[in-house]
């Protein structure tokens, strides 16, 4: 019997994050990752190309994975340069490594928008096309061909660091398990990741976007530090006219949590015990931990798993301003368990698939009534959050 990988893309779509490996993986090029009608990627086999040699659940990292009983060492830290810090969404650790790689003549594979404005892994040679990996995308990327890519200049001797979510760095380490290729040379690092929306239903919203104001837009910043801080999430949308629209259009619904795809309910790699060589974040709680960075500019939570790990933290740190703090006080939400779904997450999917224009506006361009009702839920949630915590720390 043939294995169905539609049905477990398309029946049990909690079982699939999308990193892409089984089907680079397929020896026979059996596997396709197709785009459903929520506007994910999913793979599909072609049962006629098909010899079951297993290989796609062999490398299958979000079903195979487990912790790996290791508590990693923690550091808050951002860039010493001032420009770095500004134009990172956290604070800069990411281009740290970039620095460090680039130097060595190496390669890094990040996730950035092209000029359609859809988020897409892809590789740069210098440090200059670097900076295209420069801050948070709020979209699931497009990880295309990048693990053969990568595959191949490791097998040339060059150094990589290959950054993404933990289900995209830990698919590629699967992938190169499997294809038994040397990770000496390779540096990962994966992001503390709140889960990924949909890319289709980011098209549909630049679409009516643009629409709407009758503009082109020509670059987005999905959390603008000159704007506002660090803290405030405030998307920048830049346009063909030279004019710049700032809003939370976008980032309201990210936090509505209807969005995602639906393995970031069931997501493997809400732990610190990781794989990847670093775990990097947004550094909350800096007041109690690193009041000394704790000025709305940004700073980098940064996990090290591994002791490639250590060894390249202690070469670039001659770049960064850093403290080591305790896991146990730098913990988040999704360093523990996956994100919650949102109550209307059903109802906003058969709305979208039934007509995602349509849906789009209602969500996010809603009528004042609709804005009111989303405020005042919203405040209920801080207040019964609130209550929650005060009751655990009574039974405490």
């Amino acid at each position: 019997m043939k294995i169905k990988m539609i049905d477990l893309a398309l029946e049990k779509p909690e079982l699939c994050c999308g990193c892409s490996a089984c089907a680079v993986v397929c020896p026979k090029n059996a596997i396709t990752m197709k785009v459903s009608d929520n506007g994910f990627k999913y793979p599909i086999i072609d049962s006629e190309k098909c010899v079951e040699c297993g290989l796609c659940l062999k490398t299958c990292d979000f079903k195979n994975f487990k912790p790996t009983g290791k508590k990693p060492q923690v550091y808050a830290a951002r860039h010493k340069d001032p420009d770095e810090l500004a134009t990172s969404t956290s604070g800069g650790y990411f281009m740290a490594v970039c620095q460090y790689v680039i130097e060595n003549n190496g390669v890094v594979f990040g996730s950035r928008l092209d000029e359609n404005l859809k988020c897409v892994h892809a590789f740069a040679e210098t440090y200059e096309d670097c900076k295209k990996f420069k801050g948070s995308k709020y979209v699931q990327s497009d990880m295309g061909d990048m693990f053969s890519h990568c595959e191949q200049f490791l097998k040339n001797g060059r150094m990589v660091c290959f950054s993404g979510t933990g289900c995209q760095v830990h698919g590629l380490l699967s992938y190169l398990k499997t294809k038994k290729v040397s990770t000496e040379k390779l540096i990962t690092i994966d992001i503390v990741c709140h889960g990924v929306p949909s890319p289709g239903v980011w098209d549909k919203y630049i679409e009516v976007f643009q629409k709407n104001t009758q503009k082109k837009i020509t670059a987005v910043d999905f959390r603008d530090k000159d704007y506002s801080g660090w803290a405030a999430h405030v998307e920048k949308y830049s346009l063909d006219d030279l004019t710049e629209i700032h809003s939370r259009q976008w980032t309201t619904c990210f936090y509505r949590h209807i969005l995602f795809r639906e393995s970031c309910f069931n997501c493997k790699y809400t732990t610190t015990e990781r794989n990847s060589d670093f775990t990097i974040a947004d550094y909350w709680g800096l007041e109690k931990n690193a009041p000394e960075f704790n000025d709305n500019k940004g700073c980098s939570l940064v996990m090290i798993h591994s002791e490639k790990g250590k060894t390249v933290f202690n070469i670039i740190n001659k770049y960064l301003n850093y403290k080591e703090t305790k896991l146990e006080s730098s913990m988040q939400p999704q360093m523990s368990r996956p994100v919650w779904k949102g109550w209307d997450y059903g109802y906003f999917w058969k709305k979208y698939k039934k007509n995602p224009q349509k849906a789009v506006k209602k969500y996010f361009f809603p009528s004042n009534p609709l804005k009111l009702f989303w405020k005042v839920e919203g405040c209920g949630k801080k207040v019964l959050k609130a209550v929650l915590k005060k009751t655990r720390k009574r039974k405490a």
